[in-house]
């Protein structure tokens, strides 16, 4: 009776030890895997702060094909360079009157067309006037609520030889100052300049001073739109910026 309960006594023993040993693989085992998920977890986080430290992408390639370099931004952001060349690049789109169609392709502009100009209610005589084709353009750059009367006061200025090929209008930009942030989202650019007006027969020509500040407010980009009035919208407004007001510049020091 003693060996057959010592033999069961010793099968017991054998049987815990063997469960003991079982146990002891299982805790390596997962303890094994635990470390490879750590490893793996840690990897991702290096993975993802490498991804995150990145600097953005330099370049951006336009539905056109054409590449452009880029720079993060904020909503109401806008460099100093960027207001600068949207103010002169809209004033003189606005003041320049050649009597011709703005040119569009090669065709264009190796075979002008007499601009027949587009037609607009003045605002001091309250009889129709006409601008340029460019000028209407410019328009776009304005704010909806100066537009209108910006563009009146145009066909005022705006001389009838010009569209009968006798008389044509430059804007010739004599200084322009850097853009000053009045607040977030809104500057304004002094700009002083003269109108040179040429008729047929004069090569001397009328200067007129343009001296002028500019008040400008950043918007949202319209959406791209290929042919049509929307395409011009979107190519004066592509900058993200609008001319909201202009008056006379009085400063002397300029």
């Amino acid at each position: 009776m003693s060996r057959t309960m010592q033999k069961t006594k010793s099968l017991r023993f054998l049987e815990s030890k063997s469960q003991g040993g079982l146990l002891g693989l299982f805790a390596i085992g997962t303890l094994g895997l635990h470390l490879v998920i750590l490893s793996v977890l840690i990897w991702q986080y290096g993975a993802y702060s490498n991804l995150a430290s990145k600097p953005p992408p330099s370049l951006v390639q336009l539905s056109s094909g054409e590449a452009i370099s880029v720079a993060p931004l904020g909503n109401k952001k806008r460099t100093p360079e960027v207001v600068l060349n949207f103010v002169v690049g809209t004033m003189t789109l606005m003041m320049n009157w050649s009597g011709q169609m703005p040119a569009t392709n090669l065709e264009g502009a190796t075979k002008p067309v007499l601009d027949p100009g587009v037609e607009m209610r003045t605002i001091g005589v309250g009889k129709k006037g006409k601008i340029s084709t460019s000028s209407w353009q410019a328009g776009f750059a304005f704010s909806e609520d100066f537009r209108k009367e910006f563009l009146q006061k145009i066909a005022e200025l705006t001389p009838s030889g010009v569209f009968v090929g006798k008389t044509q209008v430059a804007l010739v930009p004599i200084d322009v100052r850097p853009p000053i942030q009045i607040t977030e989202g809104k500057w304004k650019v002094a700009m002083v300049a003269n109108l040179m007006v040429f008729d047929k027969g004069s090569n001397l020509g009328e200067v007129i001073p343009f001296n002028k500040e500019i008040f400008v407010q950043a918007v949202e980009v319209p959406v791209f739109t290929e042919t049509g009035v929307a395409a011009v919208i979107h190519k004066m407004r592509s900058s993200g910026l609008e001319i909201y007001a202009i008056r006379d510049l009085t400063r002397e020091d300029l």
